[in-house]
């Protein structure tokens, strides 16, 4: 579908994501298809049922091609040796989400 198409994804699946956030929460581009979100004062299975809401709109989202878009989502909740354990660890479970067969959460 090339660029435009690809552009137009990443600033739905954005938009779609920043709707079903609350005001507190944050979300934003981490890298080339990749968002990071954060959920203060939410533990493990909050942010899951957060992310699987997201998940779920995407794929059922008509982005008015006839092709279908889904995600992968990873989750970390533990914070102890500093954010970039955490973004770390989220990040792995997001390829094993991917590595499981895509459009799934894992935490």
């Amino acid at each position: 579908m090339g660029h435009t198409f690809g552009d137009k994804v990443i600033k739905e699946v954005a938009k779609i994501a920043a709707e079903s956030l609350r005001e507190m929460d944050s979300i934003g581009r981490y890298g080339g298809e990749e968002f990071l979100a954060i959920f203060p004062n939410t533990n493990q299975e909050g942010a899951f049922l957060v992310c699987e809401r997201i998940r779920k709109s995407v794929e059922e989202y008509d982005f008015g091609t006839g092709y279908s878009v889904t995600i992968s989502v990873g989750i970390s909740s533990e914070y102890r040796d500093g954010i970039i354990e955490l973004i770390d660890k989220a990040d792995k479970k997001l390829y094993e989400a991917k590595n499981s067969g895509r459009n799934r959460t894992e935490c």
